[in-house]
């Protein structure tokens, strides 16, 4: 279980009786979680987007692969242009991972968060994002 608040990120692994921080000032390159996402077909892999401040100038995507026990930043092909706000990972293609800057930058990755790519559009601000397979 994971819970997200305005400068770090908490951690119980027995139901909520007991709850440990992840250092988000001594982890993170920054100090403002702000989405969280698990991939669907691995409980253990968590990421989770951060910036400087709110909107913020700059942010990166932080994953896990241990259920929150240790952090690493995953290098975002451009500088987003305010904190990254949102991530999200469509349960039909668990490899696929989006995320996006609150002020319109999307990446995107199709290897888990090995590689990102910087889609071409961008928005006024974003607050989160669903994939939809095409049917």
């Amino acid at each position: 279980m994971f819970v997200v608040v305005n400068d770090d990120v908490w951690r119980s692994t027995d139901d909520g009786k007991t709850w440990e921080a992840a250092r988000a000032r001594e982890v993170f390159p920054w100090r403002y979680p702000r989405g969280i996402a698990v991939k669907p077909d691995d409980s253990r892999t968590v990421f989770v987007t951060i910036g400087d401040t709110t909107p913020g100038r700059v942010g990166t995507v932080m994953r896990s692969q241990d259920a929150g026990a240790t952090w690493q930043s995953l290098g975002l092909p451009v500088q987003p242009n305010s904190a990254v706000w949102t991530v999200s990972l469509p349960a039909s293609a668990p490899e696929m991972v989006f995320a996006a800057s609150r002020y319109g930058y999307l990446y995107r990755s199709d290897d888990g968060g090995e590689s990102w790519r910087k889609l071409w559009r961008e928005f006024g601000e974003v607050s989160s994002v669903l994939w939809v397979p095409r049917s």
